[in-house]
């Protein structure tokens, strides 16, 4: 079945098969229109505006048939504010996305703070920051992130 998907700049028509779920809608939004899954917001303009939300429900379910609207929204991950504590007690602010990874954050840090990524200690709560993102740490908005420095030696 053929669904007009809706953007703020254009319309574009993309088959998809009734028994589809929201989920695979995503990947073929992300296949011909470039938008990667998790920036979509998708909404099913039948009278009243349905937030398609569950990934995993079958187009079907929502009354979705062929020749139906759907309107994409693009949305970006939500910027926070967070604090670093240098290894002098100093605090810095950062603007982070919560999906940012250790890694890159540890690269801004080398940025501003001149100290190579190698011998950065990043600790939050207790813990020490070493892979992944901040956001599996618990970092949130104006969260305190220790940076302590790596000992040399053996």
């Amino acid at each position: 079945m053929d669904l007009l998907i809706t953007t703020l700049s254009e319309t574009r028509t993309l088959r998809v098969q009734p028994q589809d779920t929201v989920g695979s809608l995503k990947q073929v939004i992300h296949q011909e229109l470039g938008v990667p899954a998790h920036k979509q917001r998708l909404v099913f303009v039948n009278g009243q505006k349905t937030d398609l939300s569950d990934d995993s429900r079958r187009l079907s379910l929502y009354g979705i048939q062929p020749g139906c609207r759907v309107s994409l929204l693009v949305v970006e991950p939500a910027t926070i504010q967070v604090f670093l504590r240098n290894e002098k007690g100093q605090l810095s602010t950062y603007d982070i996305k919560p999906e940012e990874t250790v890694h890159d954050f540890k690269r801004r840090v080398e940025c501003r703070e001149s100290v190579p990524v190698s011998q950065q200690r990043l600790v939050f709560q207790g813990r020490e920051m070493n892979s992944g993102k901040l956001s599996d740490y618990g970092v949130q908005a104006l969260s305190t992130i220790d940076m302590c420095l790596r000992l040399r030696g053996g």
